[in-house]
């Protein structure tokens, strides 16, 4: 872990002015409290408190190798209590050496201004107070590393859950047109080759789409449109289908292949169940920075339900949930002969 002085441009400068405020502290102890003259304040200040300045950013190097997790209680407090005893030593020393080898202050110093006991009970109080400050900061970093972890463990958790999600979609069209080519390979058997043609044509999309999430509206309603061209082969005008489009919504985003099972639905559920010409209706429109998308389609109501095992619908709101945090986007309504699906796509994501 790297030193917290060296980690960020302001620390270095609060470590230096946090000192010079003990040197002043000092300072004014001796000179307006003891009554002793500049130059002795200044020595007595200076000699004391300048070792702390070399010794007290070597003190991370203690915390950093002394983990109370790896070592236990005893064995911590035993090497920092080592440790402390070493710091002091050599803080208290280098004070001596300061006064009487540099300044030459033999007959008075700091320590006549505070005894030597006193000196070593401040010098253990000030390693006290670092290690406490240089652990706060060890952890707030682990704290921060686990942060960012978390965040990029559900980045991957998330796109693990779109992947397969994803994955669902193209297996679950590819089986519903296969039993569209089935069913006009015996009826409409010229008009099943031009169907294969389409949905190659289609899956080629897809499969180009599989390493994107987000899409413009308008490639994937061309899509949609490919979709139904393939499946009006079969059912003719059976299936009706129709957009109305505000004209700024083409180039807005959203999670692509997400309207694929809601047109698949639409045939099943409508044009497939129904003798009478089913519509499906698509409305787009922007308001308040949200892309609003309505697909409706009639159908009848005294039809035998298609049984399904529901992958669509789920499918939408699962994905709309991992990609937008939210599960009120989509909203499904029946009424008597008409289903419709509101769907909403934020577009500051």
């Amino acid at each position: 872990m790297q030193h917290p002085l060296l980690k960020n441009r302001f620390a270095i400068p609060i470590y230096i002015a946090a000192w010079a405020f003990l040197a002043m502290l000092l300072f004014m102890i001796g000179w307006y409290f003891e009554g002793r003259t500049i130059y002795d304040s200044a020595v007595n200040a200076f000699s004391f408190s300048f070792p702390l300045l070399i010794l007290g950013a070597c003190i991370w190097f203690v915390v950093i190798y002394t983990s109370i997790e790896s070592l236990g209680l005893f064995h911590f407090l035993l090497h920092h209590l080592t440790a402390g005893i070493v710091v002091v030593g050599i803080w208290i020393s280098s004070a001596y050496q300061l006064r009487t080898m540099w300044f030459g202050a033999t007959s008075e110093g700091f320590d006549y201004l505070i005894p030597v006991h006193w000196q070593i009970f401040m010098a253990f109080g000030m390693y006290d107070y670092i290690v406490i400050v240089y652990y706060l900061v060890m952890y707030y970093r682990n704290f921060q590393d686990k942060l960012v972890r978390e965040s990029e463990l559900k980045e991957l958790v998330k796109e693990a859950e779109l992947t397969a999600l994803k994955s669902q979609i193209n297996p679950h069209f590819l089986f519903n047109s296969l039993n569209s080519v089935s069913s006009l390979t015996l009826s409409k058997p010229e008009l099943s080759r031009e169907m294969l043609v389409k949905l190659s044509t289609y899956l080629r999309y897809s499969l180009a789409q599989n390493l994107k999430e987000l899409n413009n509206l308008s490639n994937e309603l061309s899509n949609i449109r490919l979709y139904m061209e393939i499946e009006k082969v079969r059912f003719g005008d059976r299936l009706q289908l129709h957009f109305d489009l505000s004209p700024n919504c083409g180039k807005l985003k959203i999670p692509n292949l997400i309207l694929q099972p809601l047109y698949e639905n639409a045939i099943k559920f409508g044009v497939h169940e129904s003798l009478e010409p089913v519509c499906v209706l698509t409305k787009c429109r922007f308001e308040n920075d949200v892309l609003k998308i309505d697909i409706s389609n009639n159908f009848d109501r005294d039809s035998v339900p298609a049984k399904g095992n529901g992958i669509g619908l789920h499918n939408i709101q699962e994905r709309l949930h991992l990609i937008y945090g939210r599960a009120d986007l989509m909203r499904v309504v029946k009424r008597e002969d008409q289903f419709t699906v509101y769907l909403e796509f934020p577009q500051s994501l």
